[in-house]
């Protein structure tokens, strides 16, 4: 992600605040709160600064962390969809395939990388990595 110095603390802290609430319903409201701007303008200016539209940066979080859980625990994939606030199986599954490729079941059978990824500076989580660049 690359983005002017005039927005750099603003994107990094709705990173920071999405990334500690990611098995959450982000609260609009809250992150309203956090940053000092409406809503409208953080979308704004997120999609303007780093390309990606919020609610979708929002999902591929929530999707990347449930693949490390995926493939490193034991849980169902239907208790790691309701930990990541999906209100079903299938809405997991269809939101799961539009970011990764693969269903979840497809996920954990083919065991693709996930691992450490840097989010903005000074922020890392959890990411789908690429075999190529690997």
């Amino acid at each position: 992600m690359v983005y002017g110095m005039d927005y750099f603390l603003t994107i990094s802290s709705i990173i920071i605040y999405i990334e500690n609430r990611v098995e959450e319903k982000i609260d609009y409201k809250e992150l309203e709160r956090a940053t000092g701007f409406s809503i409208a303008h953080i979308r704004s200016i997120f999609a303007d600064k780093t390309g990606i539209p919020l609610a979708r940066y929002i999902l591929t979080r929530k999707i990347s962390n449930a693949a490390y859980e995926i493939l490193y625990n034991n849980q169902s994939i239907m208790d790691i969809a309701t930990k990541y606030s999906f209100a079903n199986y299938d809405s997991f599954t269809r939101a799961f395939k539009r970011v990764t490729g693969l269903t979840p079941s497809e996920f954990r059978r083919k065991r693709p990388p996930v691992g450490r990824i840097k989010l903005c500076a000074g922020a890392f989580g959890i990411g789908i990595l690429d075999r190529k660049k690997g």
